[in-house]
């Protein structure tokens, strides 16, 4: 009997306490919008953060709130982009589509200034004298870009295309590519930007050296000549502090450029996709 009255006691106390709780979980529960689950299901769910949400389910709700754009997401397929829109009755603002591309052409034709033997990532070995390569610009090739990608579309290889150039660097799958801006945070030579998909040309190099400088470590890097300007019909491409920069808001993708530059710095970026 002693036993008995503690027992009623605690199952009194557990079944108030279970119905205040049930109470109060139906009085100060968050009403959650239906469409949010809806929009996180059209989302492809690769969290990478490329649109400035807290992963695909933060996209989501910040779509919901107003406060992204739904063309914000550079990863979703279009017609899942139409779906969300249609449900919130916007209209699909669309945006050019972007690709990544490698602003190096050296690789394993630029020697090696000295051995290093640390941590094999870019990001440890740019703190021994700026990398082990005589080019400063240029890739370090430890691949940072490569883990850093979630939609696997950066490999390093040995020569992935046909004529061996290329070897030692980033090789970018285009159709893969999502602009999905981690490879360029990830880079700490800052050799990725996002271009334009229908712009078929680029600038593989990002020194700024003289001429007789940048000839001294790499044999395809811009040694800043202007031939390339000069053969530009539309002013779309400037020499500025020695090295060639594309307007792509004025290139038409003509290749002029690619035919008269000494060096080939200046390639094709859907030309190379094919050939690997």
């Amino acid at each position: 009997m002693d036993i008995l009255i503690p027992i009623l006691i605690l199952s009194s106390l557990g079944l108030i306490s279970g119905l205040g709780l049930a109470v109060a979980s139906k009085r100060l529960a968050v009403k959650i919008d239906p469409r949010l689950e809806k929009i996180h299901g059209l989302l492809p769910g690769a969290n990478c953060g490329a649109c400035g949400g807290a992963g695909c389910f933060g996209f989501a709700e910040a779509v919901l709130k107003g406060e992204l754009d739904i063309s914000a997401c550079r990863v979703a397929e279009e017609g899942k982009k139409e779906e969300i829109a249609a449900m919130l009755g916007k209209k699909l603002d669309r945006k050019t589509k972007l690709v990544v591309v490698l602003h190096c052409g050296g690789g394993k034709k630029v020697k090696d200034k000295f051995l290093y033997k640390g941590i094999p990532a870019c990001s440890a070995a740019i703190l021994v004298m700026g990398g082990q390569k005589e080019c400063r610009y240029g890739c370090l090739g430890f691949g940072d870009c490569v883990k850093a990608c979630p939609f696997y579309a950066i490999s390093m290889g040995d020569g992935g295309l046909p004529d061996g150039s290329q070897a030692g660097l980033p090789h970018i799958n285009l159709e893969r590519c999502k602009a999905c801006n981690k490879c360029v945070i990830a880079c700490p030579k800052k050799l990725f930007t996002l271009t334009p998909q229908d712009a078929t040309v680029y600038v593989a190099c990002r020194s700024h050296d003289l001429s007789k400088d940048t000839k001294a470590v790499c044999p395809v890097g811009c040694i800043g000549c202007k031939l390339c300007e000069k053969a530009c019909k539309f002013e779309a491409i400037r020499v500025v502090d020695n090295l060639a920069a594309i307007d792509y808001n004025k290139c038409t993708s003509c290749g002029e450029c690619i035919k008269v530059c000494p060096t080939k710095a200046i390639l094709e970026k859907f030309k190379k996709e094919k050939m690997m």
